[in-house]
């Protein structure tokens, strides 16, 4: 159930964040760099708003999707939905064309839309107390190759609030710059990003997150103890796990789930665990929200928990992801980013994820670094893994006649022996 704690708590702490009032924006504090680099002047302050409740869904749905996407295949998947939309949605601010229709219909916003909802997002975790802190760092590394144009640039460091870089990316300390800056911003929970950077590469778009957050009543150390956890397939293994009765907690019950809602001591995040009871973790569109909604006082006698504590760090590709979820066009040569600069395409989206639940609270780190490219001339190789289960055959190709059908199911049960 690791896998759909975790990400149900990044969701749920972005659907948390969605109550204050209206503010204004601060313009980001514009302090030298790693190894001494200095992000441009910010533009002036701008006033957002709260998000309606649409808008806020479709941070929620974009982020279910996203998590069904990287579950197939993965132990312990977890991924931030919200610095992945955060990375994304500079990316987005110099789309045109198809590719900005493409990005709506994955985001779910248009993109004053989700400008605004992300910095509304920004300004409010300004304000960090009561044991928790919520960061989120935007920067964009740009060739001293590649000319952007200046309102995109303007819009990043407005409503992204980002350091904006000019440099050469291959030389030899950018990687070294990159790591430092993602370090910095994660409180080193996510000390080393890239290990290279590809020469196509002529801009970093990055997203870093940090979260820490204490619970609104500590698990007591005493009552932690070691059980045994039952995987999907039956198998058990031990575990820590911690255990208590906290004040505040809720409990739910829906048709698909059963769960609590842990309460973070500031009083707007929560963590939120589910036990689907198809045992099937994947998310329907609407699941968490419905959780919350669901989610009640308990009876006397309070809902006690016993959870494991666990240290979990994730790195996924989520380029072929985010392909398939409909951002596919973002990522060939028919890509349109003339806002940005001429003939550019989205090379990849990388993220790491690093989370840490205990008797305190939760810690928790994200990084995502969408790499752009240039799309003239440039070959794109296409790709298809056969991941999950698929039929298979020999066929005759002049007569079409098949020699043999069959379906892989379970490569594991199917040792190799051909050579």
């Amino acid at each position: 159930m690791k896998h759909l704690k975790t990400a149900a708590a990044a969701l749920a702490a972005a659907l948390a964040l969605l109550t204050s009032a209206c503010a204004p924006a601060p313009a980001p504090t514009q302090a030298p760099g790693p190894d001494g680099l200095v992000p441009a002047n910010a533009v002036a302050n701008i006033t957002v708003q709260q998000p309606t409740a649409t808008q806020a869904s479709a941070i929620e749905s974009f982020g279910e999707k996203l998590f069904n996407q990287t579950l197939t295949g993965n132990v312990n998947a977890v991924v931030s939905p919200l610095s992945a939309y955060t990375a994304l949605g500079m990316a987005y601010e110099g789309a045109a064309g198809t590719t900005a229709q493409a990005f709506q219909d994955v985001m779910g916003m248009t993109p004053a839309e989700a400008r605004a909802t992300l910095a509304y997002l920004l300004t409010t975790w300004q304000d960090n107390t009561d044991g928790t802190t919520v960061t989120s760092a935007n920067s964009a590394w740009i060739d001293n190759s590649l000319t952007v144009k200046q309102p995109w640039v303007d819009s990043l460091k407005a409503y992204y609030q980002a350091d904006v870089y000019n440099l050469d990316l291959q030389g030899s300390g950018t990687v070294k710059e990159v790591n430092g800056w993602i370090n910095d911003k994660t409180n080193g929970l996510i000390p080393s990003m890239l290990e290279t950077i590809d020469p196509d590469v002529v801009a970093l778009l990055v997203n870093a997150l940090y979260l820490k957050a204490d619970w609104a009543q500590p698990f007591d150390t005493n009552d932690t103890h070691e059980s045994q956890f039952t995987k999907a397939d039956g198998q058990t293994v031990d575990a820590w796990f911690i255990s208590g009765a906290p004040e505040g907690a809720k409990h739910f019950v829906t048709p698909s789930a059963e769960g609590v809602v842990l309460p973070y001591n500031d009083g707007r995040l929560a963590f939120v665990a589910a036990m689907p009871t198809s045992g099937d973790l994947t998310l329907n569109d609407g699941d968490i929200s419905s959780w919350l909604a669901a989610a009640n006082d308990p009876a006397m006698g309070g809902v006690v928990v016993t959870m494991p504590k666990f240290h979990t760090e994730f790195s996924t590709d989520m380029t072929y992801t985010l392909g398939a979820m409909g951002l596919q066009v973002a990522m060939t040569p028919a890509a349109d980013f003339s806002g940005i600069a001429p003939n550019l395409m989205i090379g990849s989206v990388q993220q790491k994820v690093s989370m840490d639940v205990g008797e305190k609270g939760t810690v928790a780190a994200a990084a995502t670094v969408v790499q752009m490219v240039p799309n003239s001339g440039l070959v794109v190789a296409t790709y298809v893994v056969f991941d999950h289960p698929y039929v298979y055959a020999i066929v005759d190709q002049v007569t079409g006649v098949p020699l043999f059908i069959g379906t892989m199911d379970d490569p594991s049960k199917a040792e190799p022996t051909a050579k």
